[in-house]
């Protein structure tokens, strides 16, 4: 078993971070069936299978403890509008010190700061474990938006590569990001 951060609620301004229900499938179902979701996401299926969001929400326990993988549901308003995780890239034999996040959104709310505003409470959450010292992310070529929301929160830019995109069925153009403890650290110093 790898070691993963206790997840706990985490609220913002405007949204929730908290443990995905049952009660949460068919709102789940629904957004990743939308190809605009799933082919800028690496393991989202398309077409989605039907029942495929409840098997993924009971799926979490496991994905915490097996693969040290922390998922939150974003919530606005009570209602799910989209996932973000934290989680390692390395086999789970292995231990490691940087996290990756990842994150989507329902279309609907798409373009009002919702991704950068959970994604910068995510890092601060990340960062309370003292033994992260980075979190990566990345995003596909075309998805500029996403680059965007890392910029935001202060990932600089490290790589372009490929990676596998379960809803085209191949690899795609990615660029790749990092923020460190420090760097995550002096911009939270400059703010204060």
């Amino acid at each position: 078993m790898t070691w993963c951060i206790e997840r706990r609620e985490i609220e913002t301004e405007r949204l929730r971070l908290r443990p995905f229900t049952a009660a949460d499938a068919p709102a789940i179902q629904a957004y990743v069936s939308d190809w605009d979701i799933a082919r800028m996401t690496t393991r989202i299926p398309h077409p989605y299978p039907e029942g495929a969001a409840a098997d993924w929400i009971a799926s979490h326990a496991t994905s915490e403890t097996k693969a040290g993988e922390t998922i939150f549901c974003i919530a606005r308003d009570g209602q799910p509008i989209g996932a973000t995780s934290l989680r390692r890239r390395l086999p789970p034999a292995e231990e490691s010190d940087v996290l990756e996040v990842g994150y989507w959104l329902a279309r609907p709310h798409w373009g009002q700061g919702l991704a950068t505003e959970s994604t910068r409470a995510l890092l601060a959450y990340a960062f309370t474990e003292p033994r992260v010292s980075a979190v990566t992310s990345g995003h596909f070529a075309d998805n500029p938006a996403s680059g965007r929301v890392l910029a935001k929160c202060g990932f600089r830019p490290t790589a372009n590569d490929e990676e596998w995109s379960e809803a085209r069925q191949g690899l795609v153009g990615c660029r790749r990001f990092i923020l460190e403890r420090a760097a995550w650290q002096a911009a939270l110093d400059l703010a204060s």
